[in-house]
């Protein structure tokens, strides 16, 4: 692979951290990793530009998808339901 195609292959990976108060004065840290390719493709999450997403709220794995649903978010999960929402916003 030539350092071109490296730098390519690089750039489809993203990843975050976000924080979101519990007022407790205290924080949810949500952490999260995605591969996002420039178009959208029927292994995407509802067909979009996101193949790989992994969200972990406070170190626990909250949200998994690889070409498909390993571990799918609970809607009860505010932190986590948050963050996917600012993901897909952002980048599927």
């Amino acid at each position: 692979m030539t350092k071109r195609d490296q730098e390519a292959y690089k750039r489809l990976f993203k990843e975050g951290t976000i924080g979101f108060p519990t007022g407790e004065n205290k924080n949810k840290v949500v952490h999260w990793w995605a591969k996002v390719y420039d178009e959208g493709s029927e292994y995407g999450i509802e067909e979009g530009r996101i193949s790989k997403l992994m969200i972990k709220v406070d170190g626990k794995t909250t949200l998994a998808y690889d070409r498909g649903w390993d571990i799918q978010p609970d809607e009860n999960d505010e932190a986590t339901m948050m963050a996917y929402s600012i993901i897909m916003k952002e980048y599927n």
